[in-house]
């Protein structure tokens, strides 16, 4: 389970003198490499892929460093290539997938059962985006890539491509091209000189870091962080007051009875109203009493679209 950085949770917290606060988490879940045949479950490759059908995204780590004293399986170092042979065996994985559920969709539109027919029109567009090389996610119709994902078929996860490099802050063009044409995202994480700064002062990895442009959200950070945006999670967070400053994690579009309940079961299901405050006009303010007297605090029902940054309080009743 990892933090999500987020600098807000503290400007909350710091505004109203609130000791406790509790980030965001995202799980990420290490998942030994995938070898040619492991899309026909060959080798650990059916175990491997098991694990990776119970996750909401892919994250896929690539090597794009030279370094003569760290052997490559196959004597070279290209990234879009490694990214290629891992892409073919979750590719093949999937078309087995889909080809089996295809086959009882034909049987059962033969059948004249209900809703076969547009089930059997959705697998056939999978398959075909798959017999083309194309991931399920850039499937055009919403509907097969809504069975798609409802099946966990591999390629229709977001993905995240992280070159592993020395220095460069950049994922290599080759690398970026492929990820934008597999409808995913790339990430460069300079490895090696995030090891030669934890080997430095702190004070001083701090001033080189900063001399060299690395950001203020970096190494195992920016993966996490990179994770949370490939998730399209939005924060919205508690803490009109102490003991505890938490920010939540929830999909895009979740409206504030579903965030409450989030929270717990109970404020979902006694819902009445939502206190809402953006972020920054919270510290701003500097105490939620405050915001109220200042008429910037404003009253939400249950259907409303929860935004990125909001401070909520729950009414509820039970």
């Amino acid at each position: 389970m990892a933090d999500v950085p987020d600098p807000r949770l503290q400007a909350i917290a710091d505004a109203q003198d609130i000791p406790r606060r509790v980030p965001a988490q995202v799980q990420l879940v290490d998942i030994a490499g995938l070898a040619a045949g492991a899309g026909a479950g060959e080798g650990l490759g059916g175990a491997a892929l098991g694990q990776l059908r119970q996750t909401d995204a892919l994250v896929h780590v690539v090597r794009a460093f030279a370094n003569a004293e760290v052997p490559h399986p196959e004597d070279r170092v290209d990234p879009v290539a490694d990214a290629e042979a891992v892409d073919l065996e979750l590719t093949i994985a999937d078309r087995e997938q889909a080809e089996r559920r295809l086959a009882r969709a034909r049987k059962g539109a033969r059948a004249g059962e209900q809703g076969a027919g547009a089930d059997l029109a959705a697998l056939e567009a999978i398959v075909a985006e798959l017999d083309a090389g194309r991931p399920a996610r850039l499937v055009e119709d919403e509907g097969a890539r809504a069975v798609a994902a409802e099946m966990g078929l591999l390629t229709a996860k977001p993905v995240l491509y992280i070159a592993n490099t020395d220095e460069e802050l950049t994922p290599p063009e080759g690398l970026a091209a492929h990820a934008a044409a597999q409808g995913a995202q790339a990430l460069a994480l300079p490895v090696g000189m995030e090891l030669e700064l934890t080997a430095m002062d702190p004070e001083e990895a701090a001033e080189l870091a900063a001399d060299l442009e690395l950001g203020a959200v970096r190494g195992a950070d920016a993966v996490v962080a990179a994770a949370y945006r490939l998730l399209d999670l939005v924060t919205f967070f508690t803490g009109s007051g102490p003991p505890e400053a938490r920010a939540w994690p929830i999909r895009r579009g979740t409206n504030a009875a579903a965030a409450a309940g989030k929270i717990h079961s109970d404020l979902e299901r006694g819902f009445i109203r939502a206190e809402v405050i953006p972020w920054d006009a919270l510290v701003a303010a500097g105490s939620w009493g405050r915001a109220r007297e200042n008429a910037t605090l404003r009253m939400e029902g249950r259907d409303y679209v929860v935004q990125e940054g909001d401070v909520i309080q729950v009414r509820f009743n039970v």
